[in-house]
């Protein structure tokens, strides 16, 4: 199988990077462009959304920019590291649910892998939060390379 397009979902953080020398070594390999997608999940607070009524949809349109300039800054930052190994990458920030985000944009762009990392969480702790890997696996339509980040990573941070 050649790979022209590599998706890779980061989430702003080193265990979220953890696919990343993988996928480096993949594209330099096959010629691949890769693809940063962040997702950018929001939460209100509805507190100050019952404060602030008459203005929230300026509110929420200031802190989705704000949102969505963080993603993009942390994006370019990432993909000058795999740049300046000569691969050709794209980045693309995105506002709503990470998994149905990275399955959508992975079939309606043509991606030929997606590639990303676990958190490796177990127990209640996925139970409560899910796992947009997980979802990703089984939902995906193309395949799907899961890097297991190690918790040597997570405790440099």
């Amino acid at each position: 199988m050649s790979f022209k397009k590599i998706l890779v979902p980061l989430d702003g953080s080193q265990l979220g990077e953890a696919a990343l020398p993988c996928v480096e070594e993949l594209a330099v390999a096959t010629g691949a462009e890769v693809v940063l997608l962040q997702v950018v999940t929001l939460h209100y607070d509805i507190a100050l959304a019952e404060s602030y009524s008459s203005h929230i949809e300026q509110l929420s349109e200031e802190y989705e920019k704000g949102a969505l300039a963080s993603a993009r800054d942390y994006l370019d930052r990432v993909g000058k590291g795999l740049e300046e190994k000569g691969i050709v990458v794209h980045r693309v920030a995105e506002i709503g649910f990470p998994a149905e985000k990275v399955i959508a944009y992975a079939k309606e762009n043509d991606i030929d892998l997606v590639a990303m990392s676990t958190h490796g969480r177990s127990g209640i702790t996925r139970w409560i939060l899910g796992s947009v890997a997980d979802k990703v696996v089984h939902a995906a339509d193309r395949p799907v390379l899961v890097v297991r980040a190690s918790e040597k990573v997570d405790s440099e941070s």
